[in-house]
């Protein structure tokens, strides 16, 4: 027990050192308590791919036309006798041709090599027949003109003049923008001969 009032005051100063010590303490293990000392920096795992994104901009889609202008295919399939489907690449440098299609074509050859039959299907209409190959092969045809008459150049493999060589017929029908004199067609082969 204290003997004086100064020993009183010093226990009491004590203490009050103590208690606020103590308070000191324990605010500081607190404060330790709720933030750790020094965070982790965060750091990609080597083996987390990232999310996939969209693009920013979306990519149009390229729509490509199946036909040439004013719906005149590119390319002719053949209607023939056989299961061989040739085909004739139009070139039509007169601007004049409306509409083309395969006409039905008859077992063998109903012209010689080198020569056509041109009728007359209605007064904007032809059809045009002629011999190739028996098989799958490729035509051009080229429309150009002569003085108005439609020119037809078919650049095709055939065999030399006169031969006995076989043939199939081969048939289109050709619609122009205008009248057309089947009488006043012409067709030329200009096509290299084919070796056998």
């Amino acid at each position: 027990m204290p003997s004086t009032r100064a020993d009183l005051s010093r226990l009491v100063a004590a203490g009050a050192a103590a208690v606020a010590l103590a308070v000191v303490v324990g605010a500081v293990a607190l404060a330790a308590g709720r933030q750790p000392a020094s965070s982790p920096t965060p750091t990609a795992s080597p083996t987390s791919t990232p999310a996939p994104t969209s693009p920013a901009t979306p990519v149009p889609a390229i729509s490509v036309p199946t036909v040439e202008p004013l719906g005149i295919p590119p390319v002719v399939v053949l209607d023939t006798i056989d299961d061989h489907d040739p085909r004739v690449a139009i070139d039509d440098q007169t601007g004049k041709l409306v509409a083309i299609r395969s006409g039905h074509a008859g077992d063998g050859m109903s012209v010689r090599w080198n020569t056509s039959k041109v009728d007359q299907v209605d007064p904007t209409t032809i059809q045009v027949t002629w011999v190739g190959f028996p098989g799958e092969d490729l035509v051009v045809l080229t429309i150009d003109a002569n003085g108005g008459a439609p020119v037809l150049i078919f650049d095709q493999k055939a065999p030399y003049a006169n031969t006995d060589a076989l043939g199939s017929d081969r048939v289109l029908v050709l619609t122009f923008d205008g009248s057309v004199d089947a009488s006043k067609v012409e067709v030329a082969f200009p096509s290299v001969e084919a070796s056998f």
